[in-house]
């Protein structure tokens, strides 16, 4: 497949910067760039898995991608909160 290779070494610089991110405490499992890296690096993964074609590696960045995919979606999508969260029933202080 054309640019397999590449693809491939930029798939792995995208989830080496993302976990060593993450390790740092520069980014956050909740944060949409961290999500972005894991997300781009398993599709990267994913296409380099295709020809030849490798089940192992295909099935396991597949998974991936969906998982950082509901990651992004869970943040665009949840809900905002502007003050400090309470309990239910309790008023805030």
């Amino acid at each position: 497949m054309a640019l397999s290779y590449e693809i491939g070494i930029a798939a792995g610089i995208l989830f080496v910067i993302g976990y060593a991110l993450l390790n740092f405490g520069v980014l956050s499992s909740t944060s949409p760039l961290y999500q972005t890296l894991n997300l781009l690096g398993a599709l990267g993964f994913t296409y380099t898995a295709i020809a030849p074609f490798n089940p192992g590696l295909f099935v396991t960045e597949a998974v991936w991608a969906v998982v950082a995919a509901y990651g992004l979606w869970k943040i665009w999508a949840g809900p905002r909160h502007d003050a400090p969260e309470t309990a239910p029933g309790v008023a805030p202080a």
